[in-house]
């Protein structure tokens, strides 16, 4: 597990107050058809990778135990249940368990009343066969208690992240393995990858549901992880050089994309944080807008290309009053959001008028693609809010970057508004982000 996680998994424990935190993964001894429904349990080792106990001040227990995964009936029956979550909120109930004395380094026996198995699985899109299940997360409490629904919102969601772990974990070892045949320098590299990756997404859904935890995860983002992750840009940019195995070119263009997601992410928590703490110092004032414009087609016009999606960018005058770098930010945000939603063989479309009598001006980015339906138009512009017809884990983000959008643009005297509309074809929506702001007609007309 990785060592901030687990200080998070600690906290978490800590602020709803759980007698017990465990983190399991299964060792399947052989392949499993997860095709086949209603199968019997499989043979597997459980390895417990974290461990914490309110009785010992939740102090994270590292030490690795490992039994049978059909010799614990309690989560033998949560293996069954998956992807459904296991739910027992009485000793009453977790007594029809019978308890081996290999259990005894998962549950307290004695002390055991309540518990919550969350299944770590392996997401498949659109797959009508049961999901590979990696292992569980254990919530244990000494006293009978009503799981709330918050609590297990907030708890299917660090599953998923502990289940991303796992997986870019195996990936990167698998990465890792063809490093060690070439060169130590790569290997040393990966290694870094293997520790950095992935650490501020599993930040970001807490935030969503544990404002406490948020503040002092931000907190500590600034110096944190802005230094490794510029290091990491470093080694990869290197791994690139050195490199002249094909075969591996596409797993270092996948810790490349990765990487950029990761400074990207960082750069828009710490922005949205001063934002709402009124510390984002801005700027406003006459700018050529033309370097700017013509800087976002140069970088994305050409990735969408190759995705068979023209950007077309117009505008009706050269100079503005705003903040350079909030603008900058905005209309890449923006496009960057168009380019995650459009069908292929579309465009993207980027206005800026001008309406003296009215003293603004618009800019309007328009994209065709899925529905933004009615209820996600209200939530869209909310931190961590994902749409309901979002289903392409690549896709969907962490929902920061429109929530970031809105905060520069009100920060402007702005103000946005999103619209989606059935386009000709009457398959595709045509969706388009307006955006309003004062223009001081004195000053740049």
């Amino acid at each position: 597990m990785d060592v901030i996680f687990d200080i998070d998994l600690v906290h978490t424990a800590k602020i709803l107050e759980l007698d017990r935190l465990v983190v399991i993964r299964f060792k399947y001894h052989q392949i499993i058809n997860f095709i086949k429904e209603n199968q019997e349990t499989p043979s597997a080792t459980i390895e417990k990778v974290f461990d914490c106990h309110r009785e010992e001040d939740y102090q994270p227990n590292y030490q690795v135990s490992l039994s049978n995964l059909t010799d614990s009936p309690l989560i033998s029956h949560g293996w069954q249940k998956a992807p459904n979550l296991l739910k027992l909120e009485s000793k009453k109930i977790i007594k029809n368990y019978p308890f081996s004395p290999q259990n005894k380094d998962l549950f307290d026996l004695n002390s055991l009343q309540s518990v919550l198995l969350i299944p770590l699985l392996i997401k498949k899109e659109n797959s009508p066969y049961k999901l590979p299940v990696l292992g569980f997360l254990i919530l244990q409490k000494y006293h009978s208690k009503q799981w709330q629904i918050a609590e297990i919102e907030t708890f299917k969601w660090i599953g998923k992240q502990i289940s991303t772990t796992i997986v870019t974990q195996q990936t990167v070892a698998k990465v890792q393995s063809l490093v060690d045949e070439r060169t130590s320098q790569l290997k040393t590299s990966l290694d870094v990858q293997a520790k950095l990756s992935n650490k501020l997404r599993f930040h970001l859904e807490e935030l969503r549901r544990l404002n406490k935890i948020k503040d002092e995860f931000i907190a500590s983002l600034s110096d944190a992880l802005k230094t490794p992750l510029s290091n990491l840009r470093m080694g990869i940019k290197m791994l690139n050089v050195v490199n002249k195995n094909k075969n591996l070119q596409k797993y270092i263009n996948i810790l490349q994309d990765e990487c950029e997601k990761e400074i990207n992410l960082v750069n828009n928590l710490l922005a949205l944080q001063q934002l709402q703490s009124n510390q984002l110092e801005i700027e406003q004032k006459k700018i050529n807008i033309k370097p700017i414009l013509d800087d976002l087609y140069n970088q994305f016009s050409q990735e969408l290309h190759y995705r068979g999606i023209q950007l077309e960018i117009n505008y009706d005058l050269d100079f503005i009053y705003t903040d350079a770098n909030s603008i900058n930010l905005i209309l890449k945000e923006l496009i960057y959001n168009a380019t995650k939603f459009s069908v292929i063989n579309s465009t993207i479309s980027l206005i800026l008028i001008v309406n003296r009598q009215q003293e603004n001006y618009q800019i309007t980015i328009t994209n065709l693609g899925i529905e933004i339906t009615a209820e996600d138009q209200k939530n869209i512009f909310q931190p961590f809010y994902q749409g309901s017809k979002i289903d392409n884990a690549t896709n969907s983000g962490t929902g920061l970057g429109l929530a970031l959008v809105k905060s520069l643009v009100e920060n402007l005297q702005g103000n946005i508004k999103v619209s989606s509309l059935i386009s000709a074809n009457g398959e595709d929506f045509l969706n388009s982000f307006t955006l309003t702001f004062p223009q001081k007609v004195h000053e740049v007309f």
